[in-house]
């Protein structure tokens, strides 16, 4: 094996995950592959990844994937913004959603859904996966009543949508159970350990979160959006780094409201 490819490392297409993956997009010993969530889940259990910043729902169970849970994560303690659920227009609250549709690149933010939902007088709703063009408009065709969306796509759904009501999942995982909610983090795929894999990737989140003003700045006017909202986005309400305790209290909640959701 060469020196380039001695780690292949996933991570999502999206800004949430710039601060923690940037930086090892020219490491010389990092082979970096992005894809949706849902493909990283595969690359892992594959074995075709060794490690990928992807959903933190595939470590729960009888997993064999492990979450490194003294390392940077990606989690709110409220807001997330960019893992949303809309309702359609003239539906007021969630207990009235019968059919929702699922972004097909989710896996945690798909499962926090359905937690909600169910908390919320819903638990009968039937999902279906979200058409990959045009998700909106086939709603409204098909009389389907929410739609959950993650990443860029939320951010922008998010501003050009108007008249669909926005349930933001983080908010409500925090009203649920008063804990943050931890979306992804770097997970392992079974037999790999970490070994210097883990100070490239300590040091890729030092650099990445210190350089989180000229991300803002950088996505001035995407999805909508002013640089103050990537400011507050990226600073107030997405939680990089979290105790290793607390990481496991929020996923042992999540497993549990699993069963139940």
């Amino acid at each position: 094996m060469t020196v380039s490819t001695l780690w292949r490392v996933g991570t999502v297409p999206y800004l949430v995950a710039q601060p923690l993956a940037d930086g090892l997009i020219d490491h010389p010993r990092i082979d970096l592959v992005e894809a949706p969530p849902a493909e990283l889940a595969e690359g892992l259990r594959s074995g075709y990844l060794d490690a990928a910043l992807a959903s933190s729902v595939i470590t729960l169970g009888d997993s064999d994937l492990r979450l490194w849970d003294e390392g940077p994560v990606i989690a709110s303690d409220g807001p997330i913004r960019s893992v949303l659920l809309f309702l359609r227009p003239g539906l007021a609250d969630l207990s009235e959603v019968q059919t929702w549709y699922a972004d097909p690149h989710s896996r945690t933010g798909r499962a926090l859904a359905g937690i909600i939902l169910a908390g919320n007088g819903a638990a009968a709703a039937v999902r279906q996966e979200c058409p990959s063009s045009e998700p909106f408009e086939s709603a409204v065709r098909h009389g389907v009543d929410a739609v959950q969306l993650i990443g860029d796509p939320a951010l922008a759904a998010s501003s050009l949508q108007g008249g669909w009501k926005i349930i933001d999942l983080g908010v409500s995982w925090q009203e649920l159970t008063r804990l943050p909610f931890v979306f992804a983090g770097w997970i392992l795929r079974p037999g790999f350990e970490l070994g210097g894999l883990e100070s490239c990737l300590t040091d890729a989140a030092t650099r990445g979160l210190a350089a989180r003003e000229a991300l803002a700045a950088a996505a001035a006017g995407s999805f909508g959006k002013d640089e103050r909202f990537f400011h507050r986005y990226l600073f107030e309400d997405l939680c990089y780094q979290l105790p290793a305790a607390t990481i496991r209290e929020s996923l042992n909640a999540f497993a549990e409201n699993l069963v139940v959701g």
